[in-house]
């Protein structure tokens, strides 16, 4: 299925329209293999779960180029003839700046790592807020921990982001991630289910049924997230990403 028209950017920013001066329009992103092959699916996954706010779009773009810079030059390597039919097939994607990058020895991904981290890391601590609602049964706290409270959280995943001072995580971790926390905590059971506990961030461009997974569960988790009275996310500065075949 290719949809065209609208979509022919391949990913799509729809601002719902909000009444009010100071309210920010909430951002919908639109993924799949309806709208793009599937290395620029991942890339833009990674690069939405890094960037998701609306103030973050240059470096989104910027970084989701370089990731799909970085898979056309590996490819080109060993089949230049699917390069040229990806180009020819997918006209929307921005190839004369991808093709660009892909002539650099490397990307320049900036921080993407730290931040995809750091997502894993906040959606530990929104997972120990929602669990009874997310499994159904009571929290057992581990050893060290003496409540539920974010700055208790923030304490038990400062170890995953390298960030000693529990304030420092609350700030720069946790408030940071609220955006795209439903997606991030998709993502984190999902790895969890596939890899074990303790998983951290690793998708493959390439793995659209990962990216399909974690974008509907998402998808489900937006209201628990919006429901939950200790997470401070209101619907307006929420990113959101729909899944399109």
């Amino acid at each position: 299925m290719r949809i065209t028209g609208p979509y022919q950017a391949g990913i799509r920013c729809a601002r719902t329209c909000l009444t009010g001066p100071d309210v920010e329009t909430p951002i919908v992103l639109n993924l799949g293999p309806a709208l793009m092959p599937d290395f620029a699916t991942g890339a833009m996954f990674h690069a939405i779960m890094a960037w998701p706010t609306s103030e973050e779009t240059a470096s989104f773009h910027r970084v989701s180029e370089e990731l799909m810079a970085e898979t056309t030059r590996l490819t080109r390597r060993q089949n230049p003839e699917l390069v040229a039919d990806i180009k020819e097939d997918w006209p929307q994607l921005s190839w004369p700046s991808i093709e660009a990058r892909a002539k650099k020895a490397k990307p320049a991904l900036g921080y993407l790592d730290k931040r995809l981290k750091q997502r894993m890391a906040a959606a530990r601590a929104a997972i120990g807020k929602m669990h009874a609602e997310l499994f159904g049964i009571p929290v057992t706290l581990p050893p060290g921990l003496r409540s539920l409270a974010i700055d208790q959280l923030c304490r038990l995943i400062r170890s995953d982001v390298s960030i000693d001072d529990p304030e420092n995580v609350e700030k720069f971790v946790w408030r940071t991630s609220l955006p795209i926390i439903h997606l991030a905590v998709a993502t984190q059971l999902i790895l969890a289910e596939r890899l074990g506990g303790g998983a951290m961030f690793e998708c493959n461009l390439q793995d659209v049924n990962f990216c399909r997974e974690a974008v509907q569960l998402g998808h489900r988790l937006e209201q628990i997230v919006l429901d939950h009275p200790a997470i401070p996310i209101s619907v307006d500065r929420m990113t959101r990403v729909r899944w399109v075949e």
